[in-house]
């Protein structure tokens, strides 16, 4: 609890997570772990190395930055940074490793193998984890241990109550892509449209037609989403401007309808720019920055699910949907080729979970969200120490 309290009082934003990083070091060192610090920018990397001989290498995860969100929980430990909140739980996660590692060390002399403990930043922007496997330091660390046989992470959600766990084999977060959209028209009148192009116009054809990708160009029961998140154009009632601009996200789980979304809108807005003439085809770029989806090995999955049951009861371990959010601790598995697992860690108070439409329960991002302290920590750490533990004997 005290070090979740600290990382809750003092959040940090992506890429800015000094503190946090410099607190979660200290908590590693005086448990005597090995910890290097500056990696990937605020991140940090500990060893803890078992006393029963040589074993496996595994990975643990835990990101640390927080959001811009001016909290309104009512917490006496509300954070002390105005319009910065750990919004999202990741101060749960920070304290479960600590616990965890705490955990770990005391049974260090039974362990045979290595914890490699990645303190992750700027995980809300996507860019963290790609930072940390690019770290000259994060290499030599993997060189020093031996790859890792699984990276392992937990989430905390607020769709679950706390005490219990869910788990998804395949699929788990989804590709994220962002697109931009020029659309080139021709300015004029508003008055005299006959005489213009007007790329508003364009724009809207454009924004309804996309709608019609997922549901009518990729094949029924494949998961995909395409969300246009501004339309910009014009600054005035009477001119029509001279182009517009879409900004777009889309999510997508299998890298063939990922190609086939992105083709498709390129095809979309080309072909209605030109249906209204328009003096030249738009500029569609995709941003360099993709999020690939994040995947869970199912017999780790599997694994996991029996050891979580066995300790935790069956019945408080679920099986969700996938989610077309994003997440990059799937970067891990794919750039290092070895299995991974993220579970889900309930974090709503049981007898308000039970008693409250899950519409009406603060979710993660709310500025109200606020986990049950306790039960979620009591759990994170559980679970953490479980899966670390069964990743050692595995070998």
């Amino acid at each position: 609890m005290r070090a979740y309290r600290w990382f809750h009082l003092h959040p940090e934003l992506s890429g800015l997570e000094l503190d946090t990083a410099r607190h979660l070091a200290a908590e590693l060192r005086v448990l005597g772990l090995e910890v290097r610090e500056g990696i990937g920018g605020h991140g940090l990397v500990a060893l803890l190395r078992g006393r029963a001989g040589p074993g496996p290498t595994v990975l643990v995860r835990a990101d640390m930055d927080a959001l811009p969100v001016a909290e309104e929980t009512g917490l006496r430990c509300a954070s002390l940074r105005p319009g910065v909140m750990h919004a999202c739980g990741h101060d749960v996660h920070m304290a479960s490793a600590v616990g965890a590692m705490r955990a770990l060390v005391a049974r260090r002399d039974q362990l045979a193998g290595t914890v490699l403990f990645v303190g992750q930043p700027s995980e809300e922007t996507a860019s963290g984890a790609r930072a940390v496997l690019a770290d000259p330091s994060f290499r030599r660390a993997i060189d020093e241990v031996g790859r890792p046989s699984v990276a392992l992470a937990l989430h905390d959600a607020a769709d679950l109550p706390a005490g219990t766990v869910s788990l998804r084999p395949g699929y788990a977060h989804a590709n994220v892509d962002t697109v931009d959209i020029t659309v080139f028209g021709r300015g004029g009148h508003g008055a005299r449209p006959h005489l213009a192009c007007d790329p508003i116009v364009l724009g809207a054809e454009i924004v309804l037609s996309l709608q019609t990708i997922v549901s009518r160009r990729i094949p029924a029961g494949e998961r995909a989403v395409i969300t246009v998140g501004q339309f910009s154009s014009g600054h005035k009632h009477n001119v029509i401007p001279d182009r517009a601009t879409l900004l777009i996200t889309v999510r997508s789980y299998e890298a063939a309808t990922r190609v086939r979304l992105l083709e498709e809108i390129e095809r979309v807005a080309v072909h209605v720019a030109r249906a209204h003439a328009a003096p030249r085809d738009p500029a569609v770029v995709v941003s360099d920055d993709y999020l690939p989806a994040s995947y869970n090995d199912p017999d780790w999955t599997a694994r996991l699910a029996r050891v979580f049951a066995g300790a935790l009861g069956p019945e408080r371990v679920e099986q969700h949907e996938p989610s077309l959010g994003g997440e990059d601790f799937g970067q891990f598995g794919v750039e290092l080729g070895i299995p991974g697992v993220m579970w889900k860690l309930g974090a709503v108070e049981p007898r308000r979970f039970a008693a409250t439409p899950l519409a009406d329960l603060p979710g993660l991002h709310s500025s109200r969200f606020a986990p049950a302290c306790r039960p979620t920590l009591r759990t994170g750490i559980v679970t953490l120490v479980l899966a670390v533990e069964e990743a050692l004997r595995a070998g």
